[in-house]
């Protein structure tokens, strides 16, 4: 396994980790613990999940789990988020004071953990105040429940102005952000990308094969599974950039030429992309087998050429916006 150094942390990550959202739901417990076996006994140290994923099944199994394993505890990067809805009542939501507590609280019940590794806001609250949100992450590192902080789909000004006030009021700071990105994904690299490099936050890539879009099941002309999560349209509307259109397929016609080139799976190739990509981007990688995790961990043996790489950018690429493309032509490096 090879390791990372988190952002400007200390913290040392592996280079893909693994996320548990499908725990609960289209595997089952046995099914969990197993992948949770093969991914840290390859050497991978960062589990990644949420309070609301499958009505916090996914925390309590993976909870089960780390009671079962003891004192290995201590060797896991454990990281879950906090923002959607974990019941009915009108304040089990968002980044307020009072979510945030709660939720942290009952994540630790489920986790069967003392303390919580990465804790990241899940999605950004417009509702509640910066100020807020900071003091409560502050006081849970303060008594030691919490160990880092991260957000997650933040815009770079909401992310911005959120280490800014961080570090003028003297209050522990986001060391990372998880973010969307793919060969079908690109727009963080207008700013959210440089923007965390600049400013040493550590990043995790969700959806790195994007849905499945980059996994090689689906080819130009011929028809979508039903039963896929394409075919089901699951999170279609929010998700794409790209999926289902002209340059997606040719994105993926580009992505089996160099699978059959490298003698390796579509899926390693699309994961490779963003594990090679020069801002040390760590891949948040999901699996509902064995199999699936063990040859998506295998991406780690090889790495794709410089001209492959370009041949995968070229194809992939969706221009810039005013004002970056403007910046782009005329600035200095």
């Amino acid at each position: 396994m090879e390791y990372r150094y988190f952002g400007n942390t200390g913290l040392r990550m592996s280079a893909i980790a693994f996320g548990t959202q499908t725990f609960g739901w289209n595997i089952d417990e046995k099914e969990s613990k197993g992948l949770l076996e093969e991914y840290t006994q390859a050497g991978g140290n960062y589990l990644d999940t949420a309070d609301s994923y499958n009505n916090g099944d996914s925390e309590r199994i993976l909870g089960s789990w780390i009671k079962d394993i003891g004192s290995r505890r201590d060797d896991l990067i454990l990281g879950t988020k906090v923002f959607f809805p974990t019941g009915e009542g009108v304040n089990n939501t968002g980044a307020s004071r009072k979510h945030i507590l709660n939720s942290v609280e009952s994540s630790l019940r489920r986790l069967n953990t003392e303390y919580i590794d990465l804790l990241q806001i899940h999605c950004f609250d417009k509702r509640t105040p910066f100020e807020e949100t900071l003091r409560t992450l502050d006081d849970l590192i303060s008594a030691g429940k919490v160990r880092y902080l991260g957000a997650s789909n933040y815009t770079p000004s909401d992310l911005m102005k959120n280490l800014m006030i961080a570090r003028y009021t003297h209050k522990e700071a986001f060391v990372s952000l998880q973010l969307e990105y793919s060969l079908l994904v690109r727009s963080p690299e207008w700013e959210l990308i440089p923007m965390c490099e600049r400013e040493g936050v550590g990043m995790l890539a969700w959806s790195p094969l994007a849905g499945g879009w980059l996994s090689g099941k689906y080819r130009r002309g011929k028809d979508i599974p039903r039963n896929s999560r394409a075919g089901r349209k699951d999170r279609w509307d929010d998700q794409a950039e790209q999926r289902g259109s002209d340059q997606a397929y040719d994105i993926i016609d580009v992505l089996h030429e160099i699978a059959e080139e490298v003698g390796h799976s579509v899926s390693q190739v699309s994961i490779n992309w963003v594990r090679q990509n020069p801002a040390g981007i760590i891949p948040l990688i999901g699996a509902r087998t064995v199999s699936q995790l063990k040859e998506n961990l295998d991406s780690l043996s090889w790495s794709l050429s410089d001209d492959q790489m370009k041949r995968l950018n070229d194809v992939s690429s969706i221009g810039k916006p005013s004002p970056y493309s403007f910046i782009e032509r005329y600035t200095r490096e």
